[in-house]
């Protein structure tokens, strides 16, 4: 449960790049690169909080199972995330801040802390990854940037608008449902064209905040497909710009606990 709980942290990094449309538009209306981020950057700054649980499900080689998982995000400085076995057995948490974090595994009853550092971040969570991109992908808040050599108008493919840019080893593409602009998949590529990541977004729902609307996706699916690994959420619970939202790891005594500086 804890390679899904990593698996699933994994989600933010795929979702904070600045992309380039390239390729042909023959399927739908043609429609500056531009227009199609700002539109996804608009309902991401709506979000201001979030709580959301659901459910959970991995597998891997190496195990699989199904549980539940509880997450709460507050801009722009706290995430924190809860993952639950069957019978409401607790199995790891996370709490990061700007400034310094706590991981609870309790399986083996060991907790980790020390500073928000990009390598400590990277350490626990088994990625290459900041805090703010952390906090944004979780939230839904990415933000693309309008970038000098962005395409006039997007690619299309299979009735989605695509967003396409190289990434260090590889390339990456993001499809835009061309009705509301939500990122229905995410694909990474490395130089040979296998396909190393795979997010796929479903389920999207309208949620009222306050006055707005933000379009929020109910269910994500992350696929791992040269480790043959992957994690299901499918969202039951979830509210957005909630106030008052409660942040804390509890630690038992006879853990082992572990500073890292």
């Amino acid at each position: 449960m804890n390679n899904a709980l990593r698996i699933l942290l994994l989600l933010p990094l795929l979702l904070i790049s600045a992309c380039t449309g390239s390729g042909s538009n023959e399927e739908l209306d043609r429609i500056p690169v531009k227009d199609i981020k700002e539109r996804i950057n608009r309902n991401s700054g709506l979000i201001e909080t979030l709580e959301a649980s659901g459910n959970i499900a991995f597998d891997s080689p190496e195990q699989s199972g199904t549980g539940w998982i509880e997450i709460r995000i507050k801009k722009p400085d706290t995430v924190y995330v809860k993952i639950e076995g069957p019978f409401g057995i607790s199995i790891a948490n996370a709490l990061i801040t700007r400034s310094d974090f706590i991981y609870y595994n309790a399986q083996e009853n060991r907790a980790i802390t020390g500073p928000s550092t990009d390598i400590n971040i990277g350490a626990i969570l088994r990625i290459k990854i900041s805090f703010d991109e952390l906090i944004s992908g979780f939230t839904g808040g990415f933000n693309f940037e309008n970038i000098p050599d962005d395409s006039s108008h997007a690619a299309s493919e299979n009735n989605f608008y695509v967003l396409q840019s190289d990434k260090t080893g590889g390339k990456q593409k993001f499809y835009i449902e061309p009705g509301r602009f939500t990122i229905q998949r995410y694909n990474y590529v490395d130089e040979k064209n296998t396909s190393i990541v795979e997010v796929n977004y479903s389920n999207y729902q309208e949620e009222s905040v306050a006055g707005n609307y933000v379009n929020f996706p109910g269910t994500i699916k992350i696929k791992n497909p040269t480790k043959k690994q992957s994690v299901y959420v499918d969202y039951v619970n979830k509210e957005i710009n909630k106030r008052d939202l409660s942040f804390k790891v509890k630690i038992p005594k006879s853990a082992k606990i572990i500073k890292w500086e």
